[in-house]
């Protein structure tokens, strides 16, 4: 018998490797606060090629540089 991966959200799809939801970023610029992300979900599956596109300061690095851990 197999266990299905489960989240606070349910149960993770079937495949899936990487799993986060509702990522967030806001930077604090004096007295601006400039969101750089905004409830990020991301699911990658296995066996799959993503790519992150975007515009310049999107917010791709950043969402990356969470993603990653800390440095």
């Amino acid at each position: 018998m197999t266990q299905d991966k489960q989240n606070a959200h349910g149960p993770l799809e079937e495949g899936v490797v990487f799993h986060v939801h509702g990522v967030t970023k806001v930077y604090q610029m004096g007295e601006v606060q400039v969101h750089a992300l905004r409830g990020v979900d991301l699911d990658l599956f296995s066996g799959e090629f993503t790519v992150l596109l975007g515009a310049s300061g999107s917010g791709k690095s950043t969402l990356l540089n969470i993603l990653g851990g800390p440095s």
